[in-house]
């Protein structure tokens, strides 16, 4: 009998585990589904400077890329980040010597201008 009572036992303890085991995975799994779907700010709201909207706003304009373009691509101007923290659009070659650390300031990125008009 006492062979029985062991088993019993050990059923029980494995499904207890089991079932603990469980409400712990759906715990976490709907925690972390509640944290998914909860909604997200509206961009306005997540912290953005006006200083950071109106630099998005040069970049937009003047067609620039924070990771550059093709090797066969030149661009026309570049934004920088001048010593006084202005954001400042700027010949290529003046952003170019700001990225090669031969004038002052901090590269954003390089642009290939305003779009023309008609084409």
């Amino acid at each position: 009998m006492d062979v029985r009572v062991r088993w019993l036992r050990t059923v029980v303890t494995s499904i207890r585990t089991a079932l603990t085991a469980g409400a712990l995975t759906l715990l976490v799994g709907f925690g972390a589904l509640s944290v998914l779907s909860a909604p997200q700010p509206p961009a306005q709201h997540l912290g953005l400077s006006v200083q950071d909207e109106a630099t998005s706003r040069i970049l937009e304009r003047n067609n620039c890329s924070t990771t550059g373009f093709g090797p066969d691509v030149v661009p026309a101007s570049a934004i920088i980040r001048d010593a006084h923290g202005r954001t400042r659009l700027v010949s290529f070659d003046h952003g170019w010597a700001v990225f090669n650390n031969e004038r002052p300031g901090e590269l954003i990125a390089v642009c290939l201008g305003r779009p023309r008009a008609g084409g």
